[in-house]
C-alpha cells in the first residue's frame, strides 16, 4: 500500500493504518507531514508503581466515544538486549477492541530524556490522524525522564501515598515539569499526608514556572474510579486555556526541536553500532576515548570549506557594503607574506575572504589586472597540512610551495593547473 493511501485512511482513523505509517517511523522512513494543531497531548509521568497504566486505563473508558483517544506507553529498553516488556499493554488490553481507542507500547530504546526520536514522531502522526486526547504514559523513573516536557500540553505527575522521600528526590526533575499533580491511589489511608506533601511543594512550582496556569494537585484513585471525573475536567480547562492564549504552537515547536536532537541521537548510535574498528583502537591503547570519538563525529579527517576568497582593488569599500547588508566584517589585515590587505566577512556556516593586493607585482594585482574583481580561490580547512599535502601529491595535484603564514593560520595552494582551472587553498589554523 502507497504511503499517500495510508495518510489518507489514517485520517479517518484507521488503526491498521496508523499502525504501519507508526512502524514506518520506527524503521525511519517517516512520511512528511503537515501537522496543525488539533490534539491535546497529555504527558503522564511518576516513579514506577505510582498507576499510570491503570489510570490512563480508567480515564480512557471515560471519555466520550465520539472522541479519537491514542495511547502511547513507554517501557524501559533492556541494556542486554535492547527489547522491552510490554507490560503497560497488556493491562490495558480491553481497550483495543474500541474503535474510537488506539494503543501503542514503545521502547525508549536506552535513549536519556524517557523518549526517542519514533515516539515523537508518532505523536505527529496521530495528531495528523486526527486524536483529540493522545496519552503518552513515560518510563518515569527518575529526575532525567524529562523530555515529556517538550512534546506535551498538559503534564501530570503522578505521587502514590507513603512517598515522602520519593518527592524529595524527585523535585529536582520530574516534580517541576507538572501540570496537575496527582496523589494515585488515593483510596489509602496514607493519601492524605501526601496530599499535603504536595501542596506545599505545588506553591514553590507556581513561583518557579511563573505561568498564568496555577499547577492543580487532585487525590485520584484510578482502580476505583475516584476523583477521575474531576481530573478529566481540570485537564479539559487546561486545554482550553492554552487555546485560548494561542499557546499550542509553542509545543509544536518544542516538540520539532526535540526530534531534530532525538533523530540526531539516533544517527549517532547507529554510528556507534558500525564503529568497531574504533572500539577495537580505544580497547588496545592506539586511540584516546577523546580523539576516538573526534573521530566518529568526523572532526578529523574530513577537510570543511574554510572561506571564498575574493579579488577586490578596494577592501574598504567592499568592506563597507557588506556591513550595510547587515554582516559582520573583520577589521583589515595586513599579511606581508601573501601581499595582501585582507577582511573576513562572517557568514553563520563560512566566511568570504576580501584580499586587496599590496603592489602591481603581486599575485592578486595580476589576478585582477588580468582577470578583474572577483572569486580568486576556495579554501578548505584541513586538520594536518603536510597530510593532506601528501595525499595531494598522491592524487597527482601540485603544490604551488611550501606551507607558510596566512591570515587564517599555516597556508599553501594547490595549483589551478591540476585541478580543472580551481586554485584551492589548504588552512590549517592554529
Amino acid at each position: 500500500m502507497k504511503i499517500e493511501e495510508l495518510l489518507e485512511r489514517a485520517r479517518n482513523w484507521d488503526k491498521l493504518s496508523i499502525a504501519k505509517l507508526i512502524t514506518m517511523a520506527e524503521e525511519g522512513v517517516e512520511p512528511q507531514l503537515d501537522v496543525r494543531r488539533r490534539s491535546h497531548v497529555i504527558g503522564i509521568t511518576g516513579p514506577p508503581g505510582s498507576g499510570k497504566s491503570t489510570l490512563i486505563y480508567t480515564m480512557a473508558r471515560k471519555i466520550p466515544q465520539d472522541k479519537r483517544v491514542a495511547i502511547l506507553t513507554i517501557d524501559p529498553s533492556s541494556p542486554f538486549t535492547g527489547g522491552s516488556f510490554m507490560g503497560n499493554r497488556i493491562r490495558m488490553q480491553e481497550l483495543t477492541s474500541k474503535p474510537n481507542i488506539y494503543i501503542r507500547s514503545m521502547a525508549t530504546r536506552g535513549i536519556r530524556g524517557g523518549l526517542n526520536y519514533a515516539t515523537v514522531a508518532a505523536i505527529n502522526i496521530l495528531e495528523y490522524a486526527g486524536a483529540d486526547y493522545i496519552f503518552l504514559e513515560t518510563v518515569g523513573a527518575g529526575q532525567s525522564d524529562t523530555d515529556v516536557k517538550y512534546v506535551a500540553d498538559t503534564i501530570l505527575v503522578l505521587v502514590p501515598p507513603l512517598s515522602g522521600d520519593e518527592i524529595q528526590a524527585l523535585k529536582s526533575g520530574l516534580m517541576e515539569i507538572g501540570d496537575i499533580y496527582v496523589v494515585s491511589k488515593s483510596d489509602n489511608p496514607a493519601s492524605e499526608s501526601t496530599y499535603r506533601d504536595l501542596m506545599a511543594m505545588v506553591d514553590m512550582v507556581r513561583e518557579i514556572k511563573g505561568e498564568t496556569w496555577r499547577p492543580t494537585v487532585l487525590k485520584v484513585s484510578g482502580l476505583y474510579g475516584y476523583g477521575v471525573d474531576e481530573l478529566l475536567k481540570v485537564i479539559d480547562d487546561r486545554f482550553g486555556e492554552l487555546m485560548k492564549n494561542g499557546r499550542l504552537d509553542n509545543t509544536l515547536r518544542s516538540r520539532r526541536t526535540l526530534e531534530m536532537r532525538l533523530y540526531a541521537y539516533d544517527l549517532l548510535e547507529k554510528s556507534l553500532n558500525e564503529a568497531k574498528d574504533l572500539e577495537s583502537k580505544v580497547i588496545n591503547g592506539e586511540l584516546s576515548p577523546r580523539d576516538a570519538a573526534r573521530r566518529l563525529l568526523n572532526y578529523y579527517d574530513k577537510p570543511r570549506l574554510d572561506h571564498v576568497a575574493v579579488a577586490i582593488k578596494n577592501v574598504d569599500e567592499a568592506a563597507r557594503k557588506f556591513r550595510e547588508l547587515g554582516l559582520r566584517v573583520s577589521d583589515p589585515i595586513v599579511v606581508e607574506e601573501q601581499g595582501v590587505k585582507v577582511v573576513m566577512v562572517m557568514l553563520s556556516n563560512t566566511k568570504i575572504e576580501l584580499l586587496e593586493p599590496l603592489g602591481p607585482e603581486t599575485t592578486v594585482a595580476k589576478f585582477i589586472e588580468k582577470r578583474g574583481e572577483g572569486i580568486h580561490h576556495i579554501a578548505i580547512e584541513v586538520d594536518d597540512i603536510n597530510k593532506f599535502i601528501n595525499i595531494a601529491k598522491n592524487a597527482g595535484l601540485t603544490i604551488t610551495g611550501e606551507p607558510s603564514r596566512g591570515a587564517e593560520g599555516i597556508v599553501t595552494f594547490i595549483h589551478p593547473k591540476s585541478l580543472h582551472g580551481i586554485l584551492l587553498e589548504l588552512v590549517q589554523h592554529e
